[in-house]
């Protein structure tokens, strides 16, 4: 998300919050409102490029339902450059990392082509999953 201008605290969080409500409204289709967002923090510190932001929603199911629905994120013309992943620890990252080079290997392992191997799952309970190649 791009950052805004320097100021004060509370109205960097709220450019912060407005961006993700609009993106929740507007791309993914959602109806979110303030309530459903408990935090919003920036991290790391300010540079040029722009920082991640930590979002915590009020319930698990808002979230599975923006991560089901992050594809349309790629279709929409002022949100297509927004990444959106799950908050991972270092060890979770390592895990993941892991599994995505064990998937690499058994794809060029397989060679028949009719399968792609992906790594599938909620942080820390990941998994590589055999899936049929898109004809």
């Amino acid at each position: 998300m791009p950052e805004c201008a320097p100021g004060s605290y509370e109205e960097i969080i709220k450019h912060d919050c407005d961006y993700f409500l609009d993106l929740c409204n507007e791309a993914l289709a959602l109806e979110l409102t303030r309530e459903d967002v408990k935090t919003v923090q920036r991290l790391g510190r300010r540079s040029a490029t722009p920082r991640p932001v930590l979002i915590q929603l009020s319930s698990g199911t808002l979230k599975n339902h923006i991560m089901a629905t992050t594809a349309a994120l790629r279709r929409s013309d002022r949100f297509s450059h927004v990444g959106v992943s799950h908050e991972m620890t270092k060890l979770e990252r390592e895990q993941c990392k892991q599994l995505s080079t064990e998937a690499k290997k058994l794809e060029l392992q397989d060679g028949s082509g009719e399968s792609v191997y992906q790594v599938r799952g909620q942080p820390g309970e990941m998994k590589i999953v055999r899936l049929r190649k898109r004809q």
